[in-house]
């Protein structure tokens, strides 16, 4: 009793031995934590023996990688799009307007935009395998919030940061600059960006369709799950390759450098017009087409309208023959030079005859985006044989070119078709294109300043017998495969 009552007459005594024991809580959940963040950081950082980078055989840039490459970017790149035919079956499910439901696709070329200039500049000081591998599992392990989440406001931050981390492929690109030798680099680069339109295209195709018969939920399911298949092939086979900058730079000079790159070097500043007045042209055509087909004489459906993104196909199939065949061959001028041709002379024909028979519309979109895509691939070509070190930053600049031309193309084509109709929102495309053709020609293929003709008229590339290939448009400088480049800022 007397102990009983001593307990008793003490209750603050019992507890005493509680906190030590929380404490050894907190620590073992701690390092239980730390634990977890070293495993995953060592499952990112470890590279498989057959991947692994060596000075004297450095990696093989194999038809098998160049797909493998493609396929990533293609199932990567359609995240951007699953929503745009269904969005007004998130709005229902969200229980928001049609006007509110749009934020969803804004929101993604938005976080698209801010990777293409703060993400992929980092591919000038980091590996590429760790951190195309990080972006990746990023990627698909936050996809996991899109689809379970029942908040909207959720829903657009989680769009805006997938969308963010989702510039993966825009590594990619430069990294077959990298590894493909001079004499395949158009045709790899033309298989990588072929995959890129097919996602765009799947996507679309393949949110219509599931959604279709199961929840909207059903293709975001789907989506997280080649996320994280992508990220395992990666794993597995994509090769180490060492920093472009071993020395190392910092991050705000490698942003600001971007805008020293391009203006020291006449060759992006003229591929990124092109670029700005094409894609101008591509986006300017694809969002006035829908008004077109839909109202009379054709009132197509919806379904049918749909089925003219198949028209692509045609591109994404041919394009990569065509660069093998000739970009590799010629120099890029002469397939740009092609390229705006096919598309100008589509244009003109479906702007003016559009209104009377939709062979002309047909016939635009296979002229349109075979011309655009063979233009993009060889300026791309061109201006990677530039600067070694900083292929992502040109890339950045080449991109963003890209990115605002799109934008453009949306406001402008949208604006005076509303005011003009199909001829006059298809005049204004011929305008863009013929500006993207004069500054194609108001600079050479090895002119050395910003305007004329110096350096010769020749179309072939010249190879010395020593593995160094003229692949560039300007100057007469040269790229030499398989080397490691010298450190460059």
């Amino acid at each position: 009793m007397a102990s009983t009552h001593h307990g008793s007459s003490n209750p603050h005594e019992a507890p005493a031995p509680s906190p030590p024991q929380s404490g050894t809580e907190s620590v073992e959940k701690k390092h239980g934590t730390k634990a977890t963040w070293q495993t995953l950081y060592h499952l990112l950082s470890y590279t498989p023996r057959r991947c692994r980078y060596d000075p004297a055989n450095p990696p093989k840039f194999s038809i098998a990688l160049n797909l493998l490459f493609a396929f990533a970017a293609s199932f990567t790149v359609a995240n951007l799009y699953y929503s745009h035919p269904i969005l007004h079956l998130l709005a229902q499910d969200f229980n928001v307007s049609n006007e509110r439901a749009s934020l969803i696709p804004t929101l993604a070329q938005a976080g698209y935009a801010a990777g293409l200039l703060f993400l992929c500049p980092l591919g000038d000081i980091f590996p590429r395998r760790h951190f195309v591998l990080a972006l990746v599992f990023c990627t698909a392990t936050v996809w996991l919030g899109l689809c379970l989440t029942n908040s909207f406001a959720i829903f657009c931050s989680l769009t805006f940061l997938t969308s963010l981390t989702t510039v993966t492929p825009q590594l990619m690109l430069p990294l077959v600059g990298d590894l493909a030798p001079p004499d395949r680099r158009a045709s790899a680069l033309s298989i990588v960006a072929s995959g890129l339109l097919l996602g765009m295209l799947l996507a679309r195709l393949l949110s219509g369709i599931v959604t279709n018969y199961t929840s909207w939920r059903t293709i975001y399911w789907l989506a997280f799950a080649l996320q994280y298949l992508i990220f395992a092939l990666l794993w597995l086979f994509l090769p180490d390759y060492p920093s472009a900058n071993p020395a190392g730079i910092t991050y705000p000079r490698i942003l600001y450098s971007i805008l020293t790159i391009v203006f020291h070097h006449p060759l992006i500043v003229q591929a990124c017009l092109i670029a700005f007045c094409t894609s101008t042209t591509f986006t300017s055509f694809w969002t006035t087409l829908t008004f077109l087909l839909s109202a009379p004489p054709y009132t197509y459906s919806t379904l049918i309208i749909g089925l003219f993104a198949l028209i692509g196909i045609f591109s994404m199939l041919f394009t990569p023959f065509y660069s093998r065949l000739v970009t590799d061959r010629f120099i890029p001028h002469l397939s740009v030079l092609v390229g705006l041709a096919c598309a100008l002379v589509g244009t003109i024909i479906g702007t003016y005859t559009g209104t009377a028979t939709v062979a002309g519309p047909i016939l635009q979109a296979l002229l349109l985006d075979f011309g655009i895509q063979s233009a993009q691939v060889a300026n791309r070509a061109a201006i990677y044989a530039i600067l070694p070190t900083a292929r992502n930053r040109v890339n950045t600049a080449y991109m963003i070119s890209a990115f605002s031309g799109q934008l453009t193309g949306t406001a402008v084509g949208n604006h005076v078709y509303a005011r003009g109709g199909w001829v006059r929102s298809g005049s204004v495309s011929v305008g863009f294109l013929g500006a993207a053709l004069a500054f194609c020609i108001v600079r050479g293929p090895r002119e050395e300043g910003w305007v004329g003709w110096g350096g010769g008229w020749g179309l072939r590339r010249v190879e010395n017998g020593k593995g160094v290939v003229e692949d560039k448009r300007s100057g007469g400088e040269k790229a030499e495969e398989g080397a490691l480049p010298q450190i460059r800022s």
